[in-house]
């Protein structure tokens, strides 16, 4: 039965943090194929780019389709490890089970939800003329409505990402329900059981991304002289280092919100849980 109790957020974060750590050197054996996979479509998103924005706009939502598929196996065990004490032994791309297609079609309405911000920007490129960002080269003939295209949709960007923000805040202690096959997975029920602990939710999250900004900076104290050190661009070694890290970081950040988001269903899921058994 889920716990009553309601830990800090920092307290979520830390115990998150360590029990992702310890499902990771428990479970390598499906945390190692994880990160060969999000490499080897890190790699690939790196040489297709380049070619053209839309090319590059384009190829960005497969390259979150493809990570959300290789990652999800992981995640799975790691919600399993950390609510039932079970150490999976093996990695599973299992396209045909239940909870796999479950969870996969759970992250893939969360990226859809995300994606919808920048259809403002899209549309106001490709129907307006106006630049996709500041800075960005003008259409001929739009110069005097770019201006206002732009901040209109700067505008509804933030309204829509306020309102993704918290509809996917309200939702997320549903991967967790998911991944043990709560009795009492539903939309509404996760709604319900996060009513209330919105902001804790967020912050649990937010100061879960605190360990990765010291990492983040050493990488980019490397990285970033390379990138702008030579106009044939980064030598092809630190190319390598960058996709190799950024494939890294994924799934440590997988492993770590996972973990947290675990801890919040214990929490807070009293309506998902349904009987579900949570150590």
């Amino acid at each position: 039965m889920a716990s009553h109790t309601q830990p800090s957020a920092i307290n979520i974060a830390l115990v998150g943090w360590r029990d992702a750590l310890r499902a990771i050197t428990q479970m390598t054996s499906v945390a190692g194929p994880a990160f060969l996979f999000t490499l080897m479509s890190q790699a690939a998103y790196q040489l297709s780019r380049g070619h053209s924005f839309a090319t590059d706009l384009a190829i960005s939502p497969v390259l979150w389709i493809a990570q959300s598929l290789v990652l999800t196996p992981l995640a799975i065990a790691v919600h399993r490890y950390v609510l039932l004490d079970e150490v999976t032994q093996h990695y599973a791309l299992n396209l045909t089970d239940q909870r796999f297609q479950r969870f996969f079609g759970l992250a893939i309405a969360i990226q859809a939800l995300w994606l919808s911000i920048a259809i403002w920007f899209i549309l106001g490129h490709f129907v307006f003329g106006a630049p996709m960002f500041w800075g960005e080269p003008i259409t001929p003939g739009a110069e005097e409505r770019a201006a206002w295209v732009l901040f209109v949709c700067f505008a509804a960007a933030l309204v829509t990402g306020f309102v993704v923000a918290s509809v996917i805040l309200s939702i997320v202690i549903l991967f967790p329900a998911v991944a043990i096959d709560a009795r009492g997975v539903g939309w509404r029920n996760a709604m319900d059981d996060s009513k209330g602990h919105t902001y804790r939710i967020f912050c649990a999250f937010g100061l879960g991304l605190v360990p990765m900004f010291p990492l983040d900076g050493v990488a980019e104290l490397i990285l970033a002289p390379q990138e702008f050190g030579s106009s044939l661009g980064p030598h092809p070694a630190f190319q390598t280092i960058d996709v190799v890290w950024r494939a890294a970081e994924l799934v440590l950040i997988v492993s770590a919100f996972a973990s947290i988001a675990s801890r919040l269903y214990v929490a807070f899921g009293r309506r998902l849980n349904g009987g579900a058994p949570v150590a």
